[in-house]
């Protein structure tokens, strides 16, 4: 069309402009049935459902079938295409300037406009629901290209509802709908960073366990890759918000949270990695090292009182903000700091020295037991029962029930219960001990005279077992035939431990 003349390329506009509208028009005329029958029909159930339910219940119904997540999210997403459409061409005035002309700050503003009643929220908090969960889905997607599945048997974790009932508490609890333009901004970026935040949480939390058992269970390096990568990136993601939180929002009490639980996401993502090669140069050894459970021990240690150290500098920082910069105080801001001193201060630090407790019990009760020797390894002549590998002398031990296993992997399994793997007896005896029992070998050549004396020998039996428990008062027998009983490990104020093994 380049060189014709204007009326000809007026007149050609013209006529593929009527040739579309009648296109449109006979297109809405053929499917003017289909749309008429649909609505009788969706008229007659309704009128069913009416004189079923009544109708204050169908209306309830209706309100019900309009709220729908789905419709929701279609609702949501459709305004905020229309107002980033509208930003892009200026069709509005605008009584606020944004300096700013980045894409992602622009989409932030259009979120922010169109977030300006109770419905739009929940709509808002639909989607972020759904985003998180396809995140999630995709995460499980790609470690299952390395030949394990994240969660098997279980609900997918979370599914994305936690990020949205976080979205939604944050947005009442700021007021977000109610606060004028531009500052609905600043607080809805707020919410953005808490929520990405939990989701990389999420996904490291399902990552994790993943990583960990691929130097076990798939010794090709190449499978490896993609969890790793996962890992990575799930440190970097996280020190990159925390960098644009300090370049680019002012710093509060919540700037300080999202950059308390973003580096606790790195710090755990670097934990894993540390854990990843460590169990790596271990199955690359042809003998596995004795000493893994302590050097994983120590990384988690290491890592652990990093977190505890973050959430100190959260309260810190609260109550500098509050008491040296004079800054107005609200009931909200307490409630953060209470709950953050409890569940981040308080229960790792009772977790922790429960931890270290249960460590130093077993210790203890580990160095009671009897040393297995050479000799007796070659008549046992079996392997560990716990990680199926051969036992030599210095590091086997002989338990109370004549049981042989690797010192260490008995040392990981004392963290968990008192009780023998495999016959369930208790491995360190507390109270009564067989080789602490009295026994009078005089007793028994009188009771062996009187055996030889008596003329029935069903008689002679009982005779015996009577002597035994007259003559040896300090063995109950009762107590000795009585089945052995799991005991769940316990360490201090009855504080219980983890059921996982130490390391694992």
């Amino acid at each position: 069309m380049v060189g014709a003349p204007l009326a000809t390329v007026s007149w050609l506009t013209s006529v593929m402009s009527g040739f579309l509208v009648l296109s449109v028009i006979v297109y809405v005329l053929t499917r003017v049935w289909t749309v008429v029958s649909y609505m009788q029909e969706t008229m007659q159930v309704y009128q069913v459902v009416r004189q079923e339910l009544g109708p204050l219940n169908m209306l309830v119904l209706c309100i019900r079938r309009m709220l729908e997540p789905s419709v929701l999210a279609c609702y949501w997403v459709t305004l905020f295409a229309a107002q980033c459409w509208s930003n892009c061409l200026e069709l509005v005035d605008k009584k606020y300037i944004i300096q700013d002309t980045d894409w992602f700050v622009q989409g932030l503003v259009a979120m922010a406009e169109i977030c300006e009643s109770p419905l739009l929220l929940i709509s808002f908090c639909v989607v972020v629901m759904m985003v998180s969960c396809a995140a999630l889905i995709l995460t499980q997607s790609l470690l299952s290209t390395c030949g394990a599945v994240a969660g098997a048997g279980q609900p997918l974790l979370q599914s994305g509802v936690t990020e949205g009932v976080v979205a939604f508490v944050l947005g009442l609890q700021t007021g977000l709908t109610d606060m004028p333009m531009p500052g609905r901004v600043g607080a809805l970026s707020i919410i953005l960073f808490v929520v990405v935040a939990s989701l990389l949480q999420s996904c490291l939390e399902i990552t994790h366990p993943v990583l960990l058992s691929l130097p076990a269970t798939n010794r090709r390096l190449v499978r490896h890759l993609v969890p790793l990568l996962l890992t990575i990136s799930l440190l970097l993601l996280p020190l990159g918000m925390v960098y644009a939180l300090l370049t680019k929002v002012s710093s509060d009490l919540w700037t300080l949270v999202i950059i308390s639980s973003c580096l606790v996401t790195a710090v755990q993502a670097m934990g894993s990695l540390a854990t990843y090669i460590l169990f790596v140069w271990d199955s690359l050894l042809t003998v596995p090292s004795p000493y893994m459970d302590d050097y994983v021990y120590y990384v988690k240690a290491v890592t652990r009182g990093v977190e505890l150290l973050l959430a100190l500098a959260v309260v810190c920082g609260g109550f500098y903000e509050s008491v040296a910069l004079d800054r107005e105080w609200s009931m909200l801001n307490t409630l953060v700091l209470v709950s953050h001193c409890y569940f981040n201060i308080y229960s790792r630090i009772s977790q922790g020295w429960a931890l270290y407790l249960a460590r130093r019990e077993t210790s203890k009760r580990l160095s009671s037991l009897h040393t297995a020797t050479t000799t007796e390894l070659a008549t046992h002549g079996d392997v560990c029962s716990i990680c199926y590998q051969d036992m030599e002398s210095p590091t086997a031990v002989v338990t109370l029930c004549s049981h042989f296993f690797h010192k260490n992997c008995l040392k990981r399994w004392l963290v968990v219960q008192d009780n023998c793997p495999l016959c369930t007896k208790a491995i360190v005896a507390e109270e009564v001990k067989v080789e602490d029992v009295p026994v009078d070998t005089a007793e028994r050549d009188n009771e062996s005279d009187l055996a030889e004396e008596s003329v029935d020998d069903d008689i002679e039996d009982v005779v015996v077992a009577d002597n035994n428990k007259v003559d040896n008062p300090v063995l109950n027998v009762e107590e000795l035939n009585e089945e052995p009983q799991l005991r769940q490990r316990h360490v201090g104020d009855g504080e219980s431990v983890s059921h996982l093994f130490d390391g694992d």
